[in-house]
């Protein structure tokens, strides 16, 4: 599923993503691309699904929390698509 682990993104939402990870999952920033797009929207990340779950419930930036559950057909709360040992 590695095109659903993307989230795409422009510059500056390259920047404020990047920068809410770096403060809240560290871990997550080696699946940042290496550089922002220069204009337009592109592939800015490629998680595993584990780190996609883990935002969902814990990202307090709203566009990148609709773009994980539209990617993921989820619509409400995540429990209701993911079971507990995978959230």
């Amino acid at each position: 599923m590695a095109a659903v682990d993307k989230i795409y993104g422009t510059r500056g939402q390259y920047v404020e993503f990047r920068s809410w990870c770096e403060r809240r999952k560290p871990e997550a920033l080696k699946h940042f691309n290496v550089e922002p797009p220069e204009k337009g929207t592109h592939a800015i990340t490629n998680f595993p699904e584990h780190i996609d779950k883990w935002l969902i419930k814990n990202c307090d930036i709203d566009w990148v929390v609709k773009y994980i559950k539209n990617q993921y057909s989820i619509s409400g709360n995540p429990s209701d698509n993911f079971s507990e040992d995978e959230q």
